[in-house]
């Protein structure tokens, strides 16, 4: 074990910190008590939670700001439950692009001042002529376009495909104008129209199972996930509906197609035969035997 100040500030994790990159440190419960997070210095012994994020290792106060990480190792924990599928990051290419549509004006000014320093090998390929002067951006990489040119990847970086039209568990929360919102674990997905065979929807936020279409992350980062209230080729009433047998019998009405609350009150109001477990009074004979004496000495006492 290399236990010399190189080796182990090259190990810690003040070395891997990256303000840019929205890291989730973990400390043990020992440490935790102790303050020590690897940092510059010591966080407060009174933090509650095993996780946090770094805003900067040192501030013009002498300060470390940290918040809790808990919510993000949540989602992460959420997604993996429920989204196993997710996109594997590409290989990254040798070729680095730079895309000067998308930089700071502190990237722009690196950028420019990286490009300089190029400039003499750039004339020298001219005067060689291996390379034109039409060619000066592909020669510096840059790139003009509005999108990031590598796609944002899920939490989940394994090989195993387990496909799509998978069951989740979640719940109908509001209409949208392209479907339907659904909640499954804290990620609010889309239910399109099209999967609700044309039936109106009336906010019954019962949980029930969904099938996933589609889970992915876009390029701002924020989950993007399509599911359908049933399996591909089948209706999609029993699911709305729910998981009553109310309407296999062939009972439904049209009216009762458009308005799921009335009818679902009716059918709740239904009376049912209930068993009589009623039993009679072992002492009922002798109770009636007191009941008429008691009832002849009042009458006798009003003549």
């Amino acid at each position: 074990m290399e236990k010399s100040f190189a080796g182990l500030l090259r190990n810690s994790r003040l070395a891997s910190y990256d303000r840019k990159l929205g890291q989730v440190y973990e400390v043990s419960r020992k440490n935790q008590k102790k303050g020590n997070w690897g940092l510059k210095r010591n966080l407060p012994s009174v933090i509650r939670t095993p996780f946090v994020t770094i805003g900067d290792l040192d501030t013009a106060e002498h300060q470390t700001p940290w918040q809790s990480g808990t919510s993000q190792v949540a989602f992460v924990r959420r997604w993996k439950e429920n989204f196993p599928n997710s996109k594997k990051p590409a290989p990254r290419s040798e070729h680095v692009e730079h895309n000067v549509a998308l930089m700071t004006p502190a990237d722009f000014k690196r950028f420019v001042k990286s490009a300089s320093k190029r400039a003499p090998q750039f004339q020298q390929q001219i005067k060689e002529k291996t390379i034109k002067p039409e060619q000066v951006y592909e020669y510096l990489g840059a790139t003009f376009s509005d999108t990031p040119s590598t796609s944002v990847v899920g939490p989940t970086y394994s090989e195993h495909d387990v496909g799509m039209n998978y069951p989740v568990e979640g719940r109908f929360l509001n209409s949208d104008r392209q479907g339907y919102a659904v909640g499954i674990a804290g990620i609010v997905a889309l239910c399109q129209k099209r999967h609700m065979d044309m039936i109106r929807f009336h906010g019954d936020r019962r949980q029930r199972v969904f099938y996933v279409e589609e889970a992915s992350v876009d390029a701002q980062g924020r989950p993007n996930v399509m599911v359908r209230p049933n399996q591909p080729g089948s209706s999609s009433m029993p699911a709305i509906f729910g998981s009553d047998d109310q309407y296999s019998s062939g009972t439904m009405k049209a009216s009762d197609m458009w308005n799921l609350r009335r009818s679902r009150s009716r059918a709740d109001t239904t009376p049912q035969e209930r068993p009589d477990n009623s039993q009679e009074n072992p002492q009922h004979e002798t109770l009636m035997k007191q009941f008429n004496v008691l009832k002849d000495l009042e009458k006798n006492k009003d003549e």
